[in-house]
């Protein structure tokens, strides 16, 4: 099965950019109600994941929101790049799977490595339900 059947396009995701800073991130994902929220760099590679936990940390380091910090510091200085590894759009339904398992969402590259989308853990639990089902005759 491909992939890409399940794939929520670029233009329909929201993301950050590496320059963006801590506030904007911040805004962003409060606004959209994310816990997570993809980073791209400037030619639209992915680059991470940043989470709220991120974020948590970030602020608890310093010891309170500190407005003037987050304004002027990167994402790029909080951001795990380790966190979420994207997969490929031509991945196998077993790579989906594996990292659907440990995230909200799996970020998708092309063979450039730039951002096309993202699958929702979601919609591929939706799927196997309805697989299931169908081989089940259940309803």
């Amino acid at each position: 099965m491909n992939v890409l059947r399940f794939i929520l396009p670029k233009s329909s995701v929201e993301y950050i950019y590496t320059t963006s800073t801590v506030r904007q991130a911040l805004e962003k994902m409060q606004y959209h109600h994310y816990v997570a929220i993809p980073v791209l760099d400037e030619d639209g590679t992915y680059v991470g994941t940043l989470r709220n936990d991120d974020l948590f940390k970030y602020f608890l380091k310093g010891g309170a929101f500190d407005a003037r910090a987050a304004e002027r510091d990167s994402v790029m200085r909080i951001l795990d790049k380790d966190y979420s590894k994207p997969i490929t759009h031509n991945a196998t339904m077993n790579q989906l799977i594996e990292n659907v398992k440990e995230h909200n969402f799996v970020p998708v590259v092309d063979d450039r490595g730039c951002f096309i989308g993202i699958v929702l853990r979601r919609d591929i639990l939706n799927y196997l339900l309805k697989y299931y089902e169908s081989q089940n005759g259940e309803k």
